[in-house]
């Protein structure tokens, strides 16, 4: 006999918390051991011991208190266990015998199809939904994409054959090329309603940087707070995580993402552990191909999945993303029904094309597409006012 352990992340946690069952009970494991004031199980619902805060500790009585509370589980049928999903693989470690079947807690609530929630399961129609989602989404960078799916293609194999836990990629380029709307395209393809899992490196230009990363020891001030990529990664249910100016990093952190990519997991200053096995981390740089071996560790590199060198977009290339940005922009205004009433060809006649065939950052493009919208909205509001003079 074995038992389903339903796994989370605080995302959904909450949200857990309201959707089940009314009847059903969430408990700590304290609670569900306290034997002064024993829980009375009920066959008519459900109970989910949280065991989470309990076997982080990792302390030798904490762990002969889990021993007891995971036997008490395992032999009542409506109790199950309910974990952080960063726990799972040590706890499949520990009790494989009895507790060998995972599901994610909004199972509970909710039908999903998880091998598209999952780089390493996932099948045919995820790799084509993310497939779809880059020739729509991802303007050029072709090469790219044929090579990107093709190694997340063999992804699920090479993890479970033990030779890749997380797939990683380094992208070089000037700014505004499609880096970082990579990592919004694939979290967007798969993982819509949870929080995106970004850090910004340029942000991290003080001293202790790693411990900004993944919180301070025990004892220091704000240890407590925890660190920016521990608190996000515990907080969602993505599993895309975007590195964001990464030759911004220190020593510290260059050693910290070697051992990382290396191990599939880290430990965090205060004692938790993180198992990335299964992420995709997306290393985005303004380096370029003929210098970022200067700027990052070899052994670091040498650890990366898959390294691509994005280039500046094509005059084609720019007027694709016109075109998808004004289309774009346009449903949002219609569907807003906001007036006066504007055509794209009227806002195409206020673009700066002698700007835009000089630059190539999308993201000032996008600037300058924006301003060719609020110029056509103000034209079609004084043509309106002047004839109604009339």
């Amino acid at each position: 006999m074995s038992k389903i352990v339903y796994t989370f992340t605080y995302e959904r946690f909450n949200e857990f918390k309201i959707k089940k069952n009314t009847n059903d009970e969430v408990i700590t494991a304290i609670a569900f051991a306290d034997k002064n004031n024993p829980i009375q199980i009920e066959e008519s619902k459900n109970y989910y011991v949280d065991i989470s805060n309990l076997y982080k500790s990792n302390t030798e009585a904490n762990n002969m208190l889990i021993e007891s509370i995971m036997h008490q589980i395992y032999l009542t049928e409506n109790v199950y266990v309910i974990l952080n999903e960063n726990s799972k693989n040590r706890f499949s470690q520990d009790f494989a015998t009895s507790f060998d079947e995972f599901k994610t807690i909004q199972t509970i609530y909710e039908e999903r199809d998880l091998a598209n929630y999952d780089f390493i399961n996932i099948d045919n129609d995820g790799l084509k939904k993310i497939e779809e989602s880059l020739t729509n989404d991802l303007i050029g960078h072709n090469v790219f994409k044929k090579d990107f799916l093709n190694k997340l293609k063999d992804f699920p194999i090479l993890y479970k054959l033990g030779e890749m836990k997380i797939f990683s990629l380094l992208i070089c380029g000037n700014p505004g090329v499609g880096k970082t709307e990579l990592a919004r395209i694939l979290h967007k393809t798969m993982y819509k309603e949870s929080k995106m899992i970004k850090i910004n490196l340029g942000n991290y230009k003080t001293q202790g940087a790693l411990n900004s990363l993944i919180g301070s020891p025990i004892g220091f001030i704000g240890s407590e707070r925890g660190g920016e990529l521990s608190n996000k990664i515990r907080n969602s249910d993505s599993k895309v995580i975007l590195i964001d100016e990464f030759e911004k990093a220190d020593t510290d952190i260059f050693n910290f993402f070697y051992e990382l990519l290396e191990d599939g997991k880290f430990t965090d200053l205060t004692g938790n552990e993180y198992d990335l096995n299964g992420y995709i981390i997306i290393f985005t740089t303004n380096l370029s191909k003929d210098n970022y071996k200067e700027i990052l560790p070899p052994p670091l590199v040498s650890r990366f999945t898959l390294k691509s060198f994005f280039e500046n977009p094509n005059n084609k290339e720019k007027l694709i993303f016109i075109e998808k940005r004004i289309s774009n922009l346009l449903s949002i205004y219609k569907e807003e029904n906001l007036q006066p009433q504007i055509t794209a060809k009227e806002i195409k006649e206020n673009l700066d094309y002698e700007t835009i065939n000089k630059i190539s950052d999308f993201r000032v493009i996008n600037r300058l597409i924006i301003s060719a919208l609020t110029k056509t909205i103000d034209n079609a509001k004084h043509n309106t006012h002047k004839n109604k003079k009339k």
